[in-house]
């Protein structure tokens, strides 16, 4: 009987069609929150073509971790308090963990897959807010999607996905250090594929493909900026590892690199303290969040 042919890089990336595609409310939005001269009334109009999304975007709007008083009922209000590029993000979200979505019996915990992205996100945002980003928005949603290759290849190769799984828990090695170890396709390479099919920003697409990369000189030449949100990301996901929120495929926990704090001029002692606090209460306060963003609210 013939050995099975190899999995190649190649062969994942030429079946990411296969996947369902983005709404085209992601796109109109995007091109409405981009231009300086649109309203909310823009943004209504755009959301009122998609009502079950917009329900979603307000019930999470409405949730513990936003905190609004007395919560609102309408897209006007929600942008009032937390503005036009929350919401977008939160379309964007909703919308990617729905192309997502995973059928039938689970032979792995999607639930806790997800609930670690989720909680990626929501550290991502958590520090790009102590170092003072602008868009700590933006950080959220590339959190939550850096290891959205690991879903595509269950989706199509789901054997593979699997045994990678498998393998990092049993020789308690990571799952990108199990990917390389079966010689099966690295999920940030089939990540990057598939965001650039959904023409997701380049920002999000540089996160997903160097989200391990300790190391700027092998970031691909990324500028300044870049390689700051990527730092955010590469961090976010040691520590949420650490307060072992969720489950990624792999239960290996590592300290947080000192040049990685450097870069982004915290302290190894205080201030990493302090986020980790931060980040714990967030994501205390994020359980309604959690259910709505993937589907269970």
């Amino acid at each position: 009987m013939a050995a099975a042919p190899q999995l190649t890089q190649e062969t994942i990336i030429a079946r990411l069609d296969e996947l369902p595609t983005l709404p085209t409310i992601v796109y109109e939005l995007s091109q409405i929150i981009n231009d300086p001269m649109s309203s909310t009334s823009d943004v209504e109009e755009i959301m009122a073509n998609d009502l079950s999304l917009t329900t979603k975007v307000l019930k999470l709007v409405n949730s513990a971790y936003y905190a609004i008083p007395g919560g609102v009922s309408s897209l006007s209000r929600a942008i009032a308090y937390i503005g036009f590029d929350t919401i977008n993000q939160l379309v964007l979200s909703a919308s990617i963990l729905k192309a997502l979505e995973t059928k039938g019996p689970q032979r792995f915990d999607m639930n806790g897959f997800w609930t670690h992205s989720i909680g990626v996100g929501i550290a991502c945002e958590t520090i790009a807010k102590y170092v003072k980003h602008p868009l700590p928005a933006d950080l959220f949603t590339a959190g939550l999607v850096h290891d959205m290759g690991k879903v595509a290849l269950y989706s199509l190769e789901q054997e593979s996905m699997l045994k990678i799984a498998e393998h990092a828990k049993n020789a308690g090695v990571s799952y990108l250090e199990a990917e390389t170890e079966l010689n099966i396709p690295n999920h940030t390479i089939i990540g990057q594929a598939l965001a650039k099919k959904w023409q997701l920003p380049l920002m999000i697409q540089s996160i997903i493909r160097f989200h391990h990369t300790k190391d700027h000189n092998q970031r691909g030449g990324l500028a300044g900026d870049a390689n700051r949100n990527v730092n955010i990301v590469f961090l976010a996901n040691l520590l949420v590892h650490a307060l072992k929120f969720g489950d990624s495929g792999h239960a290996k926990v590592a300290g947080a690199p000192r040049e990685t704090l450097e870069r982004l001029a915290l302290d190894p002692d205080h201030d990493l303290k302090t986020i980790l606090q931060e980040i714990k209460s967030n994501l205390d306060k994020a359980q309604d969040f959690l259910r709505v963003l993937t589907g269970g609210g």
